[in-house]
């Protein structure tokens, strides 16, 4: 299914170092508006699993997925496994979320 979501018309925006992360009222409101089941785990970082049928069909949405994360420069962490490729997203050079997270996480979503 196709995300809806208004956060994927816009492009991420690099992050300057010292940005403070976006407070969690903030986060949870974007998190509701990209819906799909994307959820911020313990470090607060947003995370999805998403399953396949095999190695090759994750191996193949990670792949899509690097060419969405240099468009956009900005870069998920992503775990794949025979059926699975776990995708988590957080701005590294802050430590905590920002908008851009939630752009990146909604172009997946469009493309899964």
């Amino acid at each position: 299914m196709k995300n809806q979501c208004s956060l994927s018309k816009k492009n991420c925006v690099p992050c300057e170092g010292g940005t403070p992360p976006m407070t969690q009222t903030d986060a949870n409101k974007l998190l509701l508006e990209l819906k799909n089941n994307w959820q911020m785990n313990e470090a607060g970082h947003l995370y999805k699993q998403y399953p396949f049928k095999n190695f090759m069909g994750a191996l193949d949405f990670a792949n899509k997925i690097a060419v969405i994360a240099e468009q956009e420069g900005h870069h998920p962490d992503l775990f794949v496994s025979w059926g699975t490729c776990k995708v988590e997203i957080w701005t590294h050079k802050i430590n905590g979320l920002t908008e851009s997270d939630f752009i990146l996480a909604s172009k997946i979503e469009d493309m899964s």
